[in-house]
């Protein structure tokens, strides 16, 4: 079944593979980010591209020898090393074992799928060079759909199914490139075994594969303090486990908001975690429980200064907020969560614990992003919460330091306090620790967006009350005037708070500690990192600690280096023929550039996508999904395109500097748009960013096998340690130069490949001599004009 010398099945079955292979790594971040901390994710990412690498030594010196085992054996394999990858995960534990070590384990076992997976498409492409494009466009095409599936299934079958479905799609692959004679005993043996573990998995999935959180992970101490987890469910944006002490749930969860001296009746509540970590409350009874408790909570500071508000609430989660709000009399409520799964579990599974507060008529609860729904938002509010949900252990350790969030970026307070009312108010609730360096970032990013709208003393139009470990910041798109802040310092008074920052007397225990010139850049929309609070110049300096998340940046880029050097780069430049120095080194070029470039694209497209779109996993999947179906569908053309390899690369930098001007301004003029059409526009934008992508690689590798199959291999392995340590390099340069930095740094990339120009001319390679390969001189012509 060949047509050309290109094979159909092993197109099918790379297509399945890199499917599968896709589908995994969603499902591996996804369960890494509840078991052992969002910032670890991104490090699974590097995991799966030093795989790829690896896959493409283990082709090189493995598949010389006679006994090498066949392809349909490789995806078998593969399928087997999905079901050890979820073993491994559930048996080691890491808050039994050094973390650390736990984490090496962990990933050593996740990474042998990507090896499997990369062995089979690097074999595939050497077997056949002149069909690279097709091969690497079914190798794309395959994690495409992988990505989609990872996105629409993950309600469905949570991240532990996926691992089976991953598992299943490998097996397929198997039976697709089986013998007619094997076909039944791999079906039996393989494919069945593993669509019923999805199934198993994705109905049982906690009985058969329960997680192992880390140490830190609160949910843990929920269990040792005799609480019971009795309900969970997986969405793309988190899995959310319902925590309740007691027969009805505990009444001290909230303590830390309320007045220490308030004596009344404090209704239950049972506690809603997300990723196993950050918490919010379900109340019981909801609105028809006695309240009063929430009179003499911090919380109902904001209310103070406005009568029967229209009130929006960031992140309503178990709906605390939103009781608070409906207690003081709004005329309506609007709570905007991303997360579904949070917001069905309180609609539909605990409905009547919390008394049908989301039923009640003048609440309406949106799932969507919240800063992309105030952008789009012609509404003007009264009073906008946004209450703190992060984990203090985690923000303590600096380890959301690398994570994106647009909610606290001089840009999103600037929109907020634009769709205020006169007079109206926003209430941010965040974690204040002694030193109160969180608040301080608050008050700095706060002040710049009040700047933004032309505020002349932003510090004037501030203040802080805290309760406990809690501070809660308002802002005001005027003045704090005296009877206003009089109001808050009275509340504050009567019930045991402190006012730690009053905007017209200047004092409080902020007030030396907060300027409003900022002591370092704001987060921006460009530069998202609200909680990297720690300025790369002292860090460097010795005169503060590293964060660890900063430092786990550090470990994996070392990690990463010694790894590529250990298990790619030194095997595969042995085999490399040393005859045509000047070809190794164009091959060796185009590949870390183009490796790099294109993993900086990726993370560049979907940080410009997650704004627009409003919800970051819908970014994801069709950012990936439209880049990899665009490359592909670059890949399979590149014989009908002119050009050139300089032409791709030239057509590549053109598309990516339009992407960088024309996106934001098509993202602002459509920003009211529906979701279909944004949707839709966001697709068009990746697959035409894609195509031209698409079209270099497959030449590098076309040049580099029809000369020595051992040189394809070594681009492929090159390219994949280029964006092993690319993505790595990339998430700190973010830190410092925001995303428009790494777009330039992408387009960079590009423009000195172009000047690397077309394959030089080279001798003819014994293998070539041979008649293994076609040689490069015969091919010249045909691979200029491609």
């Amino acid at each position: 079944m060949t047509v050309s010398g290109f094979s159909k099945r092993t197109a099918a079955a790379v297509f399945l593979l890199s499917c599968s292979a896709l589908l995994f790594q969603v499902a591996q971040t996804r369960l890494f980010s509840a078991t052992l901390g969002y910032h670890l994710t991104f490090v699974a990412v590097s995991i799966a591209l030093l795989g790829v690498g690896a896959g493409a030594a283990a082709a090189t010196l493995v598949d010389r020898r006679s006994n090498a085992p066949s392809t349909s054996r490789l995806a078998a394999f593969a399928s087997a090393s999905y079901v050890l990858a979820m073993a491994v995960a559930t048996v080691v534990d890491p808050a039994a074992l050094d973390v650390s070590l736990a984490i090496v384990l962990i990933y050593a076992a996740s990474s042998l799928p990507y090896v499997l997976v990369s062995w089979v498409v690097v074999r595939a492409l050497a077997a056949n060079p002149a069909s690279a494009g097709r091969t690497y466009a079914a190798d794309l095409g395959g994690a495409a759909v992988g990505g989609v599936l990872a996105f629409l299934a993950m309600p469905i079958f949570g991240a532990p199914g996926e691992y089976g479905a991953a598992a299943a799609l490998a097996a397929t692959a198997a039976l697709v490139l089986a013998a007619p004679t094997a076909r039944r005993r791999v079906a039996l043996a393989a494919v069945l075994p593993t669509v019923l573990l999805t199934l198993a998995l994705a109905s049982a999935g906690d009985q058969l594969a329960p997680l192992r959180p880390a140490a830190f992970k609160p949910i843990l101490e929920d269990l040792r303090r005799g609480a019971t987890v009795e309900a969970t469910r997986w969405d793309v944006q988190g899995r959310v486990d319902v925590v309740r002490y007691g027969a009805d749930g505990a009444s001290s969860a909230y303590d830390f908001l309320v007045d220490p001296a308030f004596a009344g009746a404090r209704p239950r509540s049972l506690i809603m975690r997300i990723d196993l970590d950050a918490s919010t409350l379900i109340v019981e009874g909801g609105a028809t429980a006695d309240g009063a408790v929430l009179d003499a909570s911090v919380l109902a500071t904001p209310y103070l200064l406005v009568d029967r508000p229209n009130v929006l609430v960031i992140g309503p989660g178990g709906g605390i907020d939103v009781l608070v709000a409906l207690r003081r009399d709004a005329r309506a409520v609007t709570g905007v969560d991303v997360n579904r799964a949070v917001i069905a579990t309180v609609h539909d599974s605990y409905r009547g614990y919390g008394g049908a507060l989301y039923d009640d008529p003048r609440v309406t609860v949106v799932a969507d992003e919240a800063r992309s729904f105030v952008r789009r938002s012609s509404d003007r509010y009264d009073v906008i919460v946004m209450t703190v949900v992060d984990s203090w252990a985690a923000l303590q350790s600096g380890a959301y330091a690398l994570s994106e969030s647009y909610l606290y970026t001089e840009e999103a307070f600037a929109d907020y306090v634009r769709h205020l009312t006169p007079g109206g108010t926003l209430s941010i609730g965040r974690w204040y620790r002694d030193p109160p360096a969180e608040m301080v970032r608050a008050l700095e990013v706060a002040s710049a967006g009040l700047r933004r709208m032309g505020a002349a003393h932003p510090e004037r139009h501030l203040a802080v009350v805290r309760s406990a470990e809690f501070g809660l910041m308002l802002v005001r798109a005027e003045e704090f005037d005296e009877a206003s802040i009089a109001t808050v310092r009275a509340f504050a008074a009567t019930h045991g708070f402190e006012l730690a920052y009053d905007p017209v007397r200047g004092s409080g225990p902020l007030a030396s500690a907060f300027s409003s010139s900022g002591r370092q850049a704001p987060s921006t929309d460009d530069r998202p990192f609200f909680f990297d609070s720690v300025p790369l110049g002292e860090a460097l300096a010795g005169r503060v600690a590293l964060p660890q998340g900063q430092q786990t940046l550090v470990a994996a880029l070392i990690t990463a280096l010694l790894l590529s050097f250990a298990l790619i780069i030194l095997p595969l430049r042995r085999t490399v023929s040393r005859r045509d120095p000047r070809l190794v080194r164009w091959v060796t070029g185009y590949a870390l550039l183009l490796g790099t470039g294109f993993i900086v694209v990726e993370i560049v497209l979907l940080q410009r996508l997650t704004l627009y779109l409003g919800q970051p996993t819908l970014a994801l999947a069709v950012g990936v999904a439209g880049l990899l179906a665009g490359a592909a569908a670059g890949s399979a053309s590149i014989r009908r395109l002119p050009g050139g390899l300089r032409g791709a690369t030239i057509g590549s930098t053109i598309a990516l500097a339009a992407v960088l001007v024309i996106l934001p301004r098509v993202g602002d003029a459509t920003l009211a748009a529906p979701l279909f059409v944004r949707v839709t526009l966001a697709l068009l934008f990746a697959i035409a960013l894609g195509l031209p992508l698409g079209t270099a690689f497959p030449r590098v590798l076309d040049a580099a096998g029809a000369h020595e199959r051992n040189l394809l291999a070594w681009a492929w392995g090159v390219n994949g340690v280029a964006s092993v340590i690319g993505s790595i390099l990339a998430a700190g340069l973010a830190l410092e130069t925001g995303f428009t930095g790494l777009a330039w740094l992408a387009i960079a990339c590009y423009v000195v490949a172009t000047f690397l120009g077309e394959p030089p001319r080279v001798r003819q390679s014994a293998e070539s001599a041979t008649g293994a390969v076609q040689p490069q001189s015969q091919r010249a012509s045909s691979s200029s004009s491609a």
